[in-house]
């Protein structure tokens, strides 16, 4: 397994905060079992809400779906 590449301040911030809004992801559950939900802004709002960002918002909404979009994608893929 390669080494993890450096990253600097900001960039581990928003992968720390991603990280810790999708633990207050929704799910969705059917008889087929139970599916992650795409996050919303007030999944981010939830997070940001006790954790202030020094970066302005637009910023951390276009990290976080972007990021969210990535994730998504690679789960429906498998």
């Amino acid at each position: 397994m390669p080494d993890e590449p450096e990253t600097d301040s900001l960039t581990q911030y928003l992968l720390n905060t991603f990280r810790n809004v999708c633990r207050g992801r929704r799910l969705l559950s059917n008889m087929s079992g139970t599916f992650p939900i795409p996050l919303a802004a007030r999944e981010i709002s939830d997070w940001l809400e006790a954790h202030p960002t020094p970066l302005p918002r637009h910023w951390v909404d276009e990290v976080m779906f972007a990021l969210d979009g990535i994730v998504m994608s690679e789960a429906s893929d498998e």
